[in-house]
């Protein structure tokens, strides 16, 4: 008996060997790439100097310090914030929509190619985007200009005014993303029982009580899922920035990452450059957590 169960250890053994040595190397790029770069980060964000310079002096908190201080970083963290909830609240209301059109349209042809219009924009280049976006925006050669004026409207100003320019950026990303998300979530109302909707035929419940009541939380959990990777992208915006607007006009457009890359290759300040760094990974974070602790509560799982 003795053999035996040492047999059976050795074989454990073994076998915990084995699955240790195959997700070793996911664990080693894990480390190597995202945990080191995020006490690198920390650890920087405590230093003064040039990126280029080797000599750096640890001065604490005190780029912090100045980051709370500064009235352009909280312009700047008030625009990123803003650009969040408007391009995630956006995008997730009409790629429901549109997918919810989709799945009740019975066309098979104009389905398919509503799918391949919606989705080629998540397939452009980002730059291609932004370059033609300008064009289209352009306050006085715009394509959308010219048409306004063309029948007797007043020109709108777009990325030439503080005052809408975060919200043309917003459009342009709305444009890019949304066919994206229209496509989970068509995939995720393929998978609902039809039987669900042939029950609420039977009883005559209106439409709009069946996509509140049965449609959406039936998809809630990829509606979930949706929301959190939209919000992170949404903080990660860098090419429309740097393409369109370069902050301006009156840093009415510039956000977390964009003022990263001033500091740390414009200005050559690696430290306040660290230092916003963290509280860009502190706000994905907390964001996160916050939406872990209070939506997922109202995701249903079949």
């Amino acid at each position: 008996m003795a053999s035996i169960e040492k047999q059976k250890d050795r074989q454990s053994f073994r076998t915990s060997i084995k699955g240790y040595l195959l997700v070793a190397p996911a664990i080693i790029l894990l480390c190597i790439f995202t945990v080191y770069p995020i006490f690198y980060l920390i650890h920087a964000s405590m230093l003064k100097g040039s990126i280029i310079s080797a000599k750096k002096k640890f001065v604490g908190l005190d780029n912090y310090k100045y980051l709370f201080s500064s009235p352009d970083f909280g312009k700047v963290v008030i625009n990123t914030v803003l650009y969040s909830f408007i391009l995630v609240a956006v995008v997730m209301v009409l790629a429901v929509l549109v997918a919810v059109w989709i799945n009740s349209n019975k066309n098979s042809k104009i389905n398919q190619l509503t799918q391949a219009a919606i989705f080629t924009p998540h397939i452009t280049s980002l730059v291609a985007v932004s370059m033609v976006f300008m064009w289209l925006m352009d306050p006085q050669i715009g394509f959308i200009n010219s048409i306004l004026t063309s029948i007797g409207l007043p020109r709108f100003s777009f990325l030439a005014s503080p005052k809408t320019a975060l919200i043309s950026l917003v459009l342009v990303m709305v444009w890019k993303t949304t066919g994206y998300f229209t496509l989970l979530i068509l995939a995720a109302l393929n998978t609902i029982p039809k039987s669900i909707y042939e029950a609420a035929e039977l009883d005559d419940t209106p439409k709009y009580r069946v996509l509140l009541r049965i449609t959406i939380p039936m998809i809630s959990p990829t509606l979930f899922f949706t929301t959190i990777i939209a919000t992170i992208g949404s903080f990660r915006v860098f090419e429309t920035v740097n393409l369109m607007t370069q902050g301006g006009p009156v840093n009415s457009t510039n956000t977390l990452v964009y003022y990263i890359y001033e500091y740390a290759f414009k200005y050559a300040k690696l430290g306040r450059a660290s230092a916003a760094g963290v509280v860009l990974l502190l706000f994905v974070g907390i964001l996160t957590f916050v939406y872990f602790k209070c939506l997922s509560k109202k995701v249903h799982y079949k």
